[in-house]
């Protein structure tokens, strides 16, 4: 796979996730409302960081370990004008994020059993 096609894939992921994560699974996810950061140590950096570019629902949609989060930070430094944040914020960030808005066990209901399933008439 090449970089740019990398790089588009990132780039759709990242978009598509807030759609697809509605579903919180962690306590904090739940205990937040609609778009408003979990008030546990390092939120105030995340907003001061974090929210110049974009809106915090994004941000509580979204989960994944601290690679995954890491991921994120990266591509948007590379691509969107994030600039360095530097070790000791990034891993203050990267805390806060991994803490808060952990990676999921599920995202999505499972499928319906087959005799569940409406039947399809034939056209």
């Amino acid at each position: 796979m090449t970089n740019r096609m990398k790089l588009i894939w990132l780039t759709f992921i990242t978009l598509s996730l807030p759609l697809l994560l509605t579903t919180a699974s962690s306590t904090a996810q739940e205990s937040s409302t609609a778009g408003e950061l979990v008030q546990e140590e390092g939120w105030q950096l995340v907003r001061d960081n974090c929210t110049e570019c974009h809106s915090s629902l994004i941000i509580v949609q979204n989960s994944g370990n601290r690679e995954v989060w890491k991921s994120r930070i990266e591509w948007m430094q590379s691509s969107q004008g994030l600039g360095d944040l530097g070790p000791e914020l990034e891993g203050s960030i990267l805390d806060y994020l991994t803490s808060n808005y952990g990676q999921k066990t599920a995202s999505r209901r499972q499928t319906l059993p087959t005799h569940l399933m409406p039947t399809t008439p034939n056209l």
